[in-house]
């Protein structure tokens, strides 16, 4: 991490308080406290099941809290405060808290029938009122960024999913986010495409973006990531820096869990 995003790295970002969710009878969420400084390269590890997609989700408010306190930069997303307590927020409010968060899924989620450069300029034109013109010109920066400038106007049947991935990431940074999440990015991916995926999400934590990353990528995760948090069974169990905790890890169930990867 360069000296200058060392230096704004000091005030939390994104604050989970004590989120818990539950689906039916099934707790999820349990509990979780976790902190994200402006820059970090926050990276989630767990087994399945574990909650960790369930908290991403939680963070852009895809899915509503059963409990806690979710903030980021501040502001509490898919909530807001009457009479000194917090209701959810109507769809509007809700639309323009998220238009500060990119998200990237498992599935690439792209629109068949729009080209890539189509499916990158949407929601800066749709819910950002950018002018086409102006979407487009950032458009094509960013798919230069990714490496796909030349399939811009292509339909995404006809890219391999690796490039299907790159084009998800390039829609989530057309919005400008002040954070990008990334759920399980490389799941769906067969193996050989995995790397092109992980080397555009390095550029961007080399760039400075706020990440938090849900992944099974451990050698990734050791290289980018600035913390490595471990969830099981709906709880935080081990967080800290990678050369730290995935070295010497602290608990069996962490340890078990590595030795699977590695």
């Amino acid at each position: 991490m360069t000296e200058e995003l060392t230096a704004r790295n000091t005030e939390p970002f994104v604050i989970c308080r004590d989120v818990r969710k539950s689906f039916g009878s099934n707790e999820v969420l349990r509990g979780i406290s976790l902190e994200v400084k402006k820059g970090e390269v926050v990276v989630i590890l767990g087994p399945s099941g574990s909650g960790k997609s369930t908290l991403l989700r939680c963070i852009n408010h895809l899915e509503t809290m059963d409990s806690g306190m979710i903030t980021v930069g501040g502001e509490a997303i898919g909530y807001e405060m009457r009479n000194g307590e917090l209701w959810e927020a109507p769809y509007p409010v809700v639309a323009k808290q998220r238009s500060r968060i990119g998200m990237v899924f498992q599935a690439f989620n792209l629109f068949p029938h729009l080209t890539v450069l189509e499916n990158v300029m949407l929601f800066p034109v749709s819910v950002h009122h950018v002018p086409k013109d102006e979407a487009k010109k950032k458009a094509l920066e960013i798919l230069d960024r990714v490496g796909l400038a030349d399939k811009a106007n292509e339909y995404p049947r006809r890219l391999s999913g690796g490039q299907q991935q790159r084009v998800s990431i390039a829609r989530a940074l057309a919005i400008e986010p002040e954070l990008l999440l990334f759920d399980e990015p490389t799941s769906a991916l067969d193996p050989e495409l995995v790397g092109e995926v992980l080397q555009t999400m390095k550029s961007l934590a080399e760039q400075g973006y706020t990440m938090i990353i849900v992944t099974h990528e451990i050698p990734f995760t050791r290289e980018v990531a600035d913390r490595v948090v471990f969830m099981a069974d709906g709880v935080v169990v081990e967080e800290g820096a990678p050369d730290d905790v995935m070295v010497n890890p602290k608990t069996d169930r962490f340890r078990t869990f590595l030795s699977r990867y590695l």
